[in-house]
């Protein structure tokens, strides 16, 4: 993720980027269970070009640099600006070979986890110092994969994996006394931990790469060696908890660590979730932090991050029919939700009923037979009512005949249009506090993304690579 080349320094792109979203926060201000407020707000202009354009036309559109037949000038301008504020796309880094001298990592792991853990860990590797004791500490580190991965490729790295789940921990233990060689059980060590950018977590990892050390012989000084911090999926807060120590901990030389699962960060203490720009890392630096300012109303919300994180649009072409089936089911449980205006009612999918034709559920007895409605507190069921019943005609007269399902699909096609935007903003975010910091402590720094998968394997492929000079 980076600067598109549209832009000359990072304050210019945060200004347009921010205007852009504030613009169109109607796309992803809601969820999409929820949708029926965003396609009111829709348009007339998105709404009538939707409901005509034909499925070629549905499929291309969020591919905003190449041309559009018979697009509205209004669409014209938001592919356009789409296009100008996010990156050029970027050919994956070219996918390495890792020989195996086992088949331990197979066991029960989908290919599309083992591609990730085995690309990730050859760029590890790739990166990896040479002329010191590489100490290599993986945050999140599950049930080890990552770390059995590495030693594959060097049997001489100490690996100190950190996770949160005490059951992971203990299996992760387990599989290394019974699938790895008596040498690894002194160069890797799992410890519970749940990582923050305390002092107590650095001093924690401190002391356990101290340990690490000298279970494997080797002289018991931080001095003599360098580690790095790395991490696969390192999910909300966790990636961001792995840059501050990077930046607090001197001995921690390099980073390699791929975020995921963006819209989980935490939330300021004592802030609403609906609240401007209410999460304690985004945004997080200077530049992206005084232009959200400057806003009346910040459009950095829970939604906002859900989208950054969304699949790609690489993901987005579809037939016609796959198209229907879609927007048909977001319309359908979008309507079911906006009947509800009492925050005790919830609406749940009833599973006997769930296989009703698109035929049945025009009317509201047979929406009343496909969701159910519960109470948020008791969890007891509750009766449909007949205001219920008002609110879905009013809502099913603004968008019957096929229309609801066919503007709920097209919401989901703005979406797709905008989702490399949201991720980059947030990732180049993160890297523009990364060199912030970096200046601030007079630390020289290379930074850079790399994107290691193709997004049709993972979505998530970028990976964050750090290294002090």
């Amino acid at each position: 993720m980076s600067l598109p080349k549209a832009f000359e320094n990072d304050d210019a792109y945060f200004k347009a980027a921010t205007e852009f979203l504030k613009k169109y926060s109607w796309v992803f201000s809601e969820a999409n269970t929820s949708c029926i407020k965003a396609l009111d707000l829709m348009p007339q202009v998105f709404k009538d070009y939707f409901l005509n354009a034909p499925n070629e036309s549905l499929n291309a559109f969020p591919y905003v640099t190449e041309p559009l037949d018979y697009c509205p000038t209004e669409l014209q301008d938001f592919r356009l600006r789409i296009s100008q504020l996010t990156p050029e796309a970027i050919t994956a880094t070219a996918l390495v070979r890792v020989p195996r001298k086992s088949n331990n990592l197979n066991r029960k792991i989908g290919q599309k986890k083992l591609h990730e853990i085995e690309q990730l860990a050859a760029n590890i590797h790739e990166h990896s110092t040479k002329d010191a004791t590489q100490v290599l500490v993986d945050l999140g580190s599950g049930l080890g994969y990552l770390s059995e991965a590495l030693l594959e490729l060097n049997d001489n790295y100490l690996i100190l994996g950190l996770e949160a789940d005490e059951q992971r921990v203990i299996s992760a233990q387990q599989r290394c006394k019974k699938l790895l060689p008596q040498k690894a059980l002194n160069s890797i060590s799992y410890r519970q931990e749940f990582i923050s950018a305390t002092p107590k977590s650095r001093d924690r990892i401190e002391a356990y790469t101290l340990e690490l050390l000298q279970s494997s012989g080797l002289s018991p000084e931080l001095s003599t060696i360098s580690i790095a911090i790395i991490g696969l999926h390192a999910c909300a807060d966790l990636s961001v908890s792995a840059m501050r120590l990077f930046l607090t901990m001197p001995q921690v030389r390099s980073l390699h660590i791929m975020p995921c699962c963006y819209h989980k960060l935490a939330l300021r203490e004592g802030v609403e979730s609906s609240a401007s720009c209410p999460f304690v890392n985004f945004p997080l630096s200077n530049g992206l932090n005084k232009t959200a300012a400057k806003l009346p109303e910040c459009c950095f919300n829970r939604p906002f991050l859900r989208l950054a994180c969304q699949e790609t649009r690489s993901r987005w072409r579809k037939d016609s029919p796959e198209h229907a089936k879609h927007g048909h089911q977001m319309y359908l449980r979008a309507l079911a939700n906006a009947l509800c205006d009492d925050p005790d009612e919830l609406v749940k999918l009833h599973s006997k009923d769930a296989s009703l034709s698109h035929k049945d559920i025009l009317n509201f007895e047979g929406l009343c037979r496909r969701y159910r409605l519960h109470s948020r507190v008791t969890g007891q069921p509750l009766s449909w009512r007949l205001i219920h019943g008002i609110r879905f005609s009013q809502i099913n007269e603004r968008y019957s005949e096929g229309r609801g399902s066919r503007l709920a699909e097209a919401l989901c096609c703005l979406q797709a249009s905008m989702q490399k935007l949201c991720e980059n903003l947030l990732l180049y975010d993160r890297l523009c506090f990364l060199k912030e910091a970096a200046a601030e402590q007079r630390q020289p720094l290379e930074v850079r993304y790399e994107q290691l998968f193709d997004e049709q394997v993972s979505p998530r492929c970028q990976v964050l690579i750090a290294k002090k000079l």
